[in-house]
């Protein structure tokens, strides 16, 4: 009797502790940088590990400032300081982001237009697999886009992100053609070209979203980080 209750107390532990490990949300070390694609974000509120709460914003003309995280992979966006020392119940957040879990670098997208909710896009930007020099195109419009990049093609179908790299791009100075192309009324048109420069100590994203005015179905901005310790250029 007593081996039988010593057992089920022992099953019981056991299955206590895995149900405890299971809720335990994993911890998430990295760096939030943001950038913000239709209208900027003022001020958002959200707290790390050790209850710090932390302020990010996110703006149209680059990409922000690296800030250093470390707290639950669930990064929860509040709209006042106020909020986090409230008794519940609590408003509903601005926004929710589930963040990439072995990433030293994480872009935050923000999309917000109008009256529309908030969302915020993560994207694993880690060193070891975006590099100085290399290229990340992100397709945010409602278009397929044709483009023509250093030599190279591609197509990039709506909604998706795609790295571009060749290693001369990491050691060079150079001048780079660029174009854009799309598919309107059964036909190819071209919307962008330009030569752009290109810098080897840098790494670019680029961001392709709808367009304001039919002349320009499709709008491009292109903004850069370097690597830092935490991210060396290999």
């Amino acid at each position: 009797m007593n081996r039988q209750i010593f057992s089920l107390f022992v099953l019981f532990a056991l299955t206590t502790f895995t149900a405890r490990a299971q809720q335990q949300e994993p911890v998430v070390k990295t760096e939030l940088l943001t950038i913000a694609l239709e209208e900027p974000i003022e001020e958002l509120f959200f707290t790390n590990a050790g209850g710090e709460i932390i302020s990010i914003s996110a703006n149209l003309t680059g990409l922000g400032q690296p800030i250093p995280y470390k707290g639950p992979q669930r990064l929860v966006f509040r709209a006042t300081k106020e909020e986090f020392g409230r008794e519940p119940p609590l408003p509903a957040p601005v926004a929710v982001v589930n963040l990439p879990l072995k990433a030293d670098r994480v872009l935050l997208t923000c999309l917000q237009s109008g009256a529309a909710p908030l969302r915020i896009v993560p994207y694993d930007i880690s060193a070891a697999d975006l590099r100085a020099g290399d290229y990340r195109v992100f397709n945010f419009s409602s278009h397929q886009v044709s483009i023509s990049f250093g030599g190279g093609r591609f197509l990039l179908a709506a909604g998706n992100d795609k790295s571009v790299s060749k290693p001369s791009w990491r050691d060079d100075v150079l001048d780079l053609p660029m174009q854009v192309a799309i598919v309107q009324d059964n036909q190819p048109r071209l919307v962008y070209s330009s030569v752009w420069g290109h810098r080897p100590g840098r790494r670019s994203f680029v961001f392709m979203f709808n367009g304001r005015h039919p002349s320009t179905p499709v709008g491009i901005n292109r903004f850069f980080d370097f690597p830092t310790a935490s991210q060396p250029a290999q």
